[in-house]
């Protein structure tokens, strides 16, 4: 199947509610199907006297959803929101934790205040995100910061380099092996490095391995329990990326646009994906990379998805 016949594969059905997974003793995902355009998966841990939060979401309704599972769990007061990235389906929420101090890399707060508060109804018609207030985060850092919900330590640590965006983070926590990756890994989901960096978010793999995690609880999709789920998961990443690369590479060889490359690609394995116009994102990042995209933008690009996808825009059901 080649990548165009994918991307009008997908009808609006129904989605699944939410659920609540407990990964580990007070540590649970909070995964949202279908892990599609703007539809995530936050976490949160359950101290003696607190609740901390990994990501609100994307809409006012989801957000609130969210925070009223959470009280179904926990009657601790949500002390805590980390921020994994800028990326508004896990930003968008912030404003909802009003008691909560917000913590993020240094870069995602930066990037935030400059976007403010973003619209994607063109982009994403149909989405009802409700009465949306912008809410940066309060404290930020570079490297690692350790933060304790009771006596378990909660790691959180950057990448160093410019991977899914400028500032990724993940949450370690070591005495259950439990890894938040945020939108480094999108499993069972097209990965997108149109805000970042395609070789980067591959290096970000080999950090991902290096923690050698019994569960890992993605940015979208379900989560992975044991080793081989998770290095397939991430594996799975990591040739999707390279497969980008080498389109990249032979669309430059052919003189085609990243548009006309990604539009002669065959998926394959990766057919099985959601979300495939994010291909031609990747495409637009790849040849930059390569060199040969000077004239890189970041809005031509997200036309281009939408000329690939039929002339309409993506699928979005949140």
């Amino acid at each position: 199947m080649t990548a165009t016949e994918h991307a009008h594969a997908h009808g609006d059905e129904d989605l699944p509610p939410p659920s609540i997974e407990e990964v580990a003793d007070g540590v649970y995902a909070y995964i949202q199907p279908d892990g599609t355009w703007f539809i995530n998966n936050c976490g949160f841990v359950v101290g003696p006297d607190q609740t901390m939060v990994i990501d609100s979401t994307s809409t006012e309704a989801r957000t609130r959803a969210m925070i009223e599972a959470i009280h179904g769990v926990s009657t601790q007061p949500i002390r805590t929101l980390v921020n994994t990235h800028h990326h508004a389906d896990h930003t968008n929420g912030n404003y909802l934790f009003r008691e909560a101090t917000i913590v993020a890399h240094r870069e995602c707060r930066t990037v935030m205040l400059a976007a403010g508060l973003s619209d994607y109804s063109a982009t994403f018609p149909g989405v009802v995100w409700g009465d949306l207030e912008f809410r940066a985060p309060d404290i930020t850092f570079d490297g690692g910061l350790d933060l304790h919900v009771g006596d378990l330590l909660v790691q959180l640590q950057d990448l160093g380099y410019v991977a899914h965006t400028e500032g990724d983070i993940v949450a370690w926590l070591p005495e259950h092996r439990v890894l938040f990756s945020g939108d480094l890994i999108f499993h069972g989901g097209t990965p997108f490095s149109l805000f970042g960096s395609v070789q980067g978010t591959i290096d970000a793999m080999n950090r991902l391995e290096s923690f050698g995690a019994d569960v890992l609880v993605p940015g979208h999709g379900p989560v992975a329990h044991g080793g081989a789920a998770i290095g397939a998961a991430i594996n799975d990443q990591r040739d999707y990326l390279r497969f980008v690369q080498q389109g990249a590479a032979n669309g430059i060889a052919a003189g085609r646009t990243p548009l006309e490359q990604a539009q002669a690609m065959d998926l394959g394995r990766f057919s099985e994906w959601s979300d495939a116009e994010r291909l031609v994102g990747n495409l637009h990042v790849g040849y930059r990379e390569a060199g040969a995209n000077p004239a890189f933008d970041i809005g031509g690009a997200i036309m281009d998805m939408v000329t690939f996808n039929g002339g309409v825009p993506p699928r979005c059901v949140a």
